[in-house]
């Protein structure tokens, strides 16, 4: 029944239906990622004080290292080669099973157990991300591509709000139960907690096999070329890896993975631990509201200017972000104490002191959260378009290559996290960015250079075959005109 409505459909109202179905089960998936990154630390911190046998004390953040790594070897060793045998929507059902195996592990929390279950944390961000890239493929084209993004991302990231509200309400039931003066989380809690986002994660496997099967005629997908053996995937993943244009993109594809990580754990973590903001239960509220805020925007800007602005997402994005990205740098060390990133502290910041009174209302904090969303998005969206178009018959297998130098930097960047201040996260971005938009801007030249180049070369064969077929109808003009000659003439001696 849903098959035939969906055959009924044009193809523009397919994609915008099934950009909105799965920007919907994202944002379930988004929700219980978003909730459980802003608190790993944390929470694992709080356990560690009432048991250091249990857990380490900065075992969060090599939680999300091992994640990471795993992320990075299932994007290129993994992920592309089920996609290979599995539609996307059911990549996407196996990246929500595997987090189920991960929330479930917080009911008995160990340490090995924890870093065991981070293998399937880091294979889940993997399938998830080569799967969502992959299935708006299935349904968009190269000029579409922008927008069906757009809109399921914006969608997605209204999670980061609700993610906000439900922290909200564990941290406002349990304010009266610690009297630590920083934020502890306690048994109890952790285990409602983590049963909230299990039973989410169970309702996005069931969402996500519920999504449409139909690929677009003229999708980006028609131009994937699926390889017949696993020789032939592993040859084709050593192709994409040694592309040039690939190796060029890599600090590309590094800085997202460090900024990203930055921005959705490190940033969360030094609310937790400075003590002007930690017992202050509206900042997560708070963090997610002006995030969300960022990124409806963001979607919709993109979207109205996506039709008119000829390839966006590509320079024109790329440079408004870089001024916008060293704008924050600059933010966040004014007001972020300098060792808030590992431990409770009470230390005051460069220039903008922390204030849980004026949280509410200061400036500097609603401008950070808000662009950091802008940021986020820029990145996830010019990563997708500069992916499709670099290798379109190999979507899959870069889609991969991105996300294991996003996995990569971002475990570097965790396993290094316990010795970093907030002002080495400044000086390592930065450098990072530098690179990411001179190897950015140098590919987009490119890729435009190659198609005036293909336009001229289709304009070349085009007035050949025009100049190769005009003779010939000049010739049968003539053979007419003898035929017709000949005619005359016979006539004329048979009159005489």
């Amino acid at each position: 029944m849903l098959s035939s409505l969906y055959g009924r459909l044009s193809p523009h109202s397919y994609g915008t239906l099934c950009a909105l179905m799965v920007g919907f089960v994202n944002l379930l998936v988004f929700l219980s990622y978003s909730a459980h990154v802003f608190t790993v630390e944390s929470v694992l911190h709080s356990v560690h004080e009432r048991d250091p046998d249990r857990v380490g004390p900065h075992d969060g953040y090599y939680g999300m290292a091992v994640s990471n790594a795993f992320y990075m070897l299932s994007s290129i060793l993994i992920v592309p080669s089920l996609s290979n045998y599995f539609r996307c929507k059911w990549v996407l059902v196996l990246c929500s099973l595997s987090f189920i195996i991960y929330y479930v592990s917080f009911q008995y929390l160990n340490r090995y157990l924890y870093f065991i279950c981070c293998g399937f944390f880091g294979f889940s961000l993997s399938a998830f991300n080569i799967g969502y890239s992959g299935y708006l493929t299935e349904f968009s084209s190269n000029e579409s591509l922008p927008r069906s993004q757009a809109l399921s991302w914006g969608l997605t990231n209204v999670s980061v709000l609700v993610a906000g509200v439900v922290n909200f309400l564990m941290a406002n039931a349990n304010s009266g139960t610690s009297s630590s003066k920083y934020r502890q989380y306690s048994e109890g809690e952790i285990r409602v907690f983590f049963g909230i986002e299990t039973t989410i994660a169970i309702a996005s496997v069931i969402l996500y096999a519920m999504l449409p099967n139909k690929e677009v005629e003229g999708s980006i997908s028609h131009s994937h070329v699926k390889p017949d053996s696993v020789n032939e995937q592993i040859v084709e993943m050593v192709s994409v890896l040694a592309n040039r244009q690939v190796l060029i993109l890599i600090p590309f594809y590094l800085y997202i993975g460090l900024f990203f990580s930055f921005w959705v754990t490190i940033i969360p973590t030094t609310f937790q631990f400075t003590m002007a903001l930690s017992k202050n239960v509206y900042v997560p509220i708070y963090y997610g509201a002006a995030f969300t805020a960022g990124s409806v925007t963001t979607s919709a800007v993109i979207m109205k200017l996506s039709s008119r602005i000829h390839n966006l997402c590509c320079k024109p994005l790329m440079v408004f972000t870089f001024l916008l990205h060293l704008s924050i740098f600059a933010l966040t060390i004014a007001a972020t104490p300098e060792w808030s990133t590992v431990r409770p502290n009470d230390e005051p910041a460069l220039l903008i002191q922390p204030s849980s009174d004026l949280i509410l209302n200061r400036d500097d904090n609603q401008i950070e959260e808000f662009l950091s969303s802008f940021l986020v998005l820029s990145c996830n969206y010019a990563r997708t378009v500069i992916s499709s178009m670099v290798m379109p018959a190999h979507r899959q297998q870069i889609f991969g290559v991105s996300r294991c130098y996003h996995g990569m930097a971002a475990a570097a960047l965790f396993f290094g996290a316990p010795g970093l201040s907030i002002y080495s996260y400044a000086a390592i971005l930065t450098v990072f960015l530098i690179a990411a938009t001179m190897v950015y801007l140098y590919t987009c030249s490119f890729l435009e250079k190659q198609e005036t180049e293909e336009k001229i070369d289709c304009e070349s064969h085009s007035t050949y075959h025009q100049q190769r077929i005009a003779p010939l109808e000049d010739s049968d003009y003539l053979y007419g005109m003898l035929e017709n000659e000949e005619l005359n003439l016979f006539r004329r001696r048979y009159d005489n």
